[in-house]
């Protein structure tokens, strides 16, 4: 646990601590909406610890698998390298495309609205 959830925990008990006095207190000098008032006030404070807890776990989980991807056996991490390499050629290959007919039929023909549509010339 980090130093500042340490000391948010114990704010929390602190807090926890005076709105239970604070509802007892309001109990016993006949003040019913007092009480209620600080007997929910203390729930929200649990709920809160609840909470903190359950965003502290989810952090550490998070940290762990970081770790271990960070950590990959060899083999996997060049498989995931190779792939991301494909998936880079792939994305110049397709930067190139003009419009699918010039896709489709190798660089001969182009769409009607095709920027790079021009007049062809016979001369070679």
């Amino acid at each position: 646990m980090s130093r500042l959830a340490g000391l948010l925990h114990t704010a929390y008990g602190a807090l926890f601590g005076w709105l239970a006095w604070c509802a007892v207190q309001s109990a016993r000098n006949d003040a019913p909406w007092a009480c209620a008032a600080f007997a929910a006030g203390s729930c929200f404070v649990l709920v809160a610890v609840i909470r903190e807890g359950d965003l502290t776990d989810a952090r550490r989980r998070e940290a762990v698998r970081a770790q271990r991807d960070a950590h990959l056996h060899p083999a996997a991490a060049s498989a995931a390298a190779s792939a991301a390499a494909s998936a880079a050629a792939a994305a110049v290959a397709l930067a190139g495309w003009c419009c699918t007919a010039w896709a489709a039929t190798a660089g001969t023909e182009h769409d009607p609205a095709c920027r790079r549509r021009g007049p062809r010339s016979n001369t070679a």
